[in-house]
């Protein structure tokens, strides 16, 4: 298994990735696949897209960007999906030990995120040293 920068021509595979898993409870998104890939391209040119592969099939994905708080530079994970047949091998962990490698690198003090609360990667985050925040929660509108 590799980890590298996600390339324009990786993004339709992730795109379908990120589709797949997120269609699925607990998320049970509906997303558009027109949609999705408009955001990968966005953040693609604002922040970072490393994917994990296996034997050339993008197998998990992370997509993050770099944001100045207060505090100093943060780290805003937007998204990250490994393949359903592919968890439970590490790949998670491996995206996860990227990304906090890459921050240190960056002299970046905390890496923020969102998850459902009833998704089974609470658990992962958690043993990871993650802890569910007591200051803060997600607000959200729809706007009609």
């Amino acid at each position: 298994m590799e980890i590298r920068k996600a390339s324009i021509k990786n993004l339709k595979k992730v795109s379908e990735l990120m589709m797949e898993e997120f269609s699925k409870p607990p998320f049970n998104e509906k997303p558009n696949s027109k949609n999705v890939l408009k955001s990968l391209k966005f953040y693609n040119k604002i922040g970072e897209i490393y994917i994990a592969t296996d034997k050339k099939e993008v197998v998990g994905v992370i997509v993050f960007k770099i944001e100045q708080f207060w505090e100093g530079p943060v780290i805003l994970i937007e998204d990250l999906a490994v393949k359903e047949n592919c968890q439970k091998q590490g790949i998670g962990k491996k995206l996860m030990d990227y990304i906090e490698h890459y921050a240190k690198n960056k002299k970046v003090k905390y890496i923020f995120f969102t998850t459902h609360k009833k998704s089974s990667s609470v658990k992962f985050y958690q043993k990871r040293g993650y802890k569910v925040s007591k200051k803060t929660i997600f607000m959200r509108k729809k706007l009609k």
